[in-house]
């Protein structure tokens, strides 16, 4: 069957929206300005491997690596999305949200690769709209002197940097759909390096709004800043609600690692079977960023596929 191509664009939109999700978690529990040390690196090793990769496929030891990774990854997403929207209730309400957030993705797994990514692009608009909306009006009322306050291990802030660009590694088994002739490695590094830079600023917005000590005992103390920049809780469900737009991004484009066909749709059951046991989310996050930049090396390592 002849794989449906791709244009550098949705793949670098993608990876935007999706990273957003893992990025929005780690802020406010990391500090900003190993974030951004992480961006940079994160932005140098992704042009590494965009030029080691070559369009190529992956290796099939890497395909089953990252699938099987994958699962974890959007178990922890899954689970961490049902607790945002509904974290007053039982552990059975947070069972029924995982079900009803992974519906629409085991749905979209029938479907072809171009359809997901057709409809990422247009929810990119709503990500970059609330995203900007957020920084504009958050940045004006920071507290400068808490964003100088140490937030967080060098190490662990290192190791959650490097979670929402992986987003980009994800991104580099599709790299042979993309159409010859566009620039796909330029675009995806200043994508990517946007991605970081984006991560580090909700970082920096969630410590000055308030403060690392009282950040790092809140369960998702970036949606509580957002909530404090209307006065009311509202705005933090609205938030809450919008940040499902990068969530689903984020578990589509890892479920895309299963490969085509139905494939993954049942990458989609399997993370939701995982994250009702509640298992993934007891992962360090250390040993979550540490798996990601593992995997990032194994890459590097591993010589690519041949085309087909």
């Amino acid at each position: 069957m002849k794989c449906e191509k791709l244009s550098a664009r949705q793949l670098a939109v993608a990876v935007m929206v999706g990273g957003l999700s893992a990025g929005a978690a780690a802020a406010g529990r990391s500090d900003w300005r190993w974030l951004l040390a992480a961006a940079a690196l994160g932005t140098a090793a992704g042009w590494l491997l965009l030029r080691r990769m070559g369009g190529r496929p992956l290796h099939p030891v890497l395909r089953a690596l990252y699938g099987g990774w994958a699962v974890v990854l959007m178990a922890q997403a899954l689970g961490r999305s049902a607790g945002r929207l509904q974290p007053a209730e039982g552990q059975g309400s947070a069972v029924w949200l995982i079900l009803l957030l992974a519906a629409p993705l085991v749905w979209m797994g029938w479907e072809g690769d171009g359809a997901f990514f057709r409809a990422v692009e247009v929810f990119w608009l709503g990500t970059a709209a609330a995203a900007a909306a957020i920084l504009l009006l958050g940045l004006p009322r920071v507290y400068w002197a808490w964003t100088l306050e140490p937030g967080g291990s060098w190490s662990g802030s290192l190791l959650a940097g490097m979670l929402p660009l992986s987003a980009g590694l994800y991104a580099l088994p599709h790299l042979y759909k993309v159409e010859k002739g566009e620039d796909g490695p330029r675009r995806g590094v200043i994508w990517l390096g946007a991605l970081g830079a984006v991560c580090a600023a909700l970082g920096l917005l969630t410590a000055g709004l308030l403060s690392p000590a009282v950040a790092a005992q809140l369960d998702g103390p970036f949606f509580t800043a957002a909530g404090l920049l209307g006065d009311s809780a509202r705005l933090e469900g609205l938030v809450s609600a919008l940040w499902l737009l990068p969530d689903l991004t984020w578990v589509g484009l890892l479920a895309r690692s299963w490969g085509e066909k139905r494939l993954p749709a049942l990458a989609v059951l399997a993370a939701a079977g995982l994250a009702v046991t509640g298992a993934a989310e007891a992962l360090p996050s250390d040993l979550t960023g540490a798996a990601c930049l593992a995997l990032a090396a194994l890459t590097a390592a591993l010589p690519p596929g041949q085309k087909k």
